[in-house]
């Protein structure tokens, strides 16, 4: 694979034999003889290439294509240019790959601008259709904060689901004398009385969405629309490399989100029906409680 840097910008170079094409080009390099210009191509294969150093002419498999301040074109093992040319090819090394890692960036960028129009439309259907991530994200709402509709000890329970990434339903009971027992010889020490045990009621289908890595808000809301509103605004042929770093690789991780997203919202889905949350009755103890809850449940999930 060979890149080359032209006037034009960086194109890949598909025959070695275009390189030896290039104006100046010479296989016979005197270093001592010569000052290092810029370094404007580099270059990997899996035959080698021999250097065009005098003093080294030994086949290389990567190095870089160098100028002169004389106007010589050469190509350079990596080894090589470090030895004859010392500090100087390493900076003009980092100056070249800085180059191409912003071109590459930049081109990232701007490709992903032509299709902000269609991924804005995505993100909006997502979010507004017939119980999509709005939906999803208003509704579970309930089920992990307090005061929201939800009894208190359901939201513990459904809290203590998310935390240990479990959707067994478990309602402790006090224990039989046996089972009692048995505890005691598991700690090997008497136990005092009432002793608990736990036990599954049920298991919570779609628990999923609310995973920390599924909150919807954050990717679509705090993190997925505002950055695509900058991206439309952001001009990239005049962008840093730091911005254009931090672009590329947020461009790259984009359609990840997005699958986080169409996940939670498709687990979202499966939690909220009646049918399944149904299975909470048992964690909520207070009947004027489970009241609220059954009409909390009715209005939110319908029946």
């Amino acid at each position: 694979m060979i890149t080359l840097n032209r006037e034009r910008g960086f194109e890949h170079v598909e025959t070695w034999e275009e390189i030896l094409q290039l104006p100046g080009f010479t296989l016979d390099l005197d270093p001592k003889a010569e000052e290092l210009k810029e370094i404007i191509g580099r270059y990997m294969f899996r035959d080698k290439i021999a250097c065009g150093l005098s003093v080294c002419r030994q086949p290389h498999g990567r190095g870089c294509i160098a100028t002169t301040k004389s106007g010589k074109v050469t190509n350079i093992g990596n080894v090589c240019g470090k030895n004859h040319f010392g500090v100087k090819f390493d900076e003009f090394s980092r100056v070249f790959t800085q180059a191409l890692t912003d071109h590459q960036n930049r081109e990232t960028v701007a490709s992903f601008q032509f299709r902000l129009d269609s991924l804005e439309a995505e993100v909006e259907e997502l979010r507004t259709a017939d119980r999509g991530a709005d939906w999803v994200y208003r509704t579970t709402r309930a089920l992990v904060q307090r005061n929201r509709g939800c009894p208190d000890s359901l939201v513990a329970a459904v809290g203590n689901m998310v935390r240990s990434r479990s959707g067994s339903i478990r309602v402790s009971r006090d224990a039989t004398e046996e089972e009692a027992k048995e505890l005691e010889v598991a700690a090997g020490r008497n136990l005092p009385r009432p002793q608990y045990v736990e036990e599954v009621q049920g298991v919570l289908r779609g628990l999923t969405c609310l995973y920390p890595e599924h909150d919807i808000r954050e990717i679509l809301v705090l993190d997925v629309e505002p950055n695509l509103a900058k991206l439309r605004e952001m001009d990239a042929p005049a962008a840093t490399s730091q911005e254009l770093r931090f672009w590329s690789k947020w461009c790259g991780e984009l359609e990840e989100k997005l699958d986080r997203a169409r996940s939670a919202v498709e687990a979202g889905n499966v939690l909220l029906t009646r049918e399944n949350l149904a299975q909470m009755f048992v964690t909520v103890h207070d009947p004027k409680q489970l009241t609220e809850f059954k009409k909390w449940l009715a209005k939110a999930v319908g029946s």
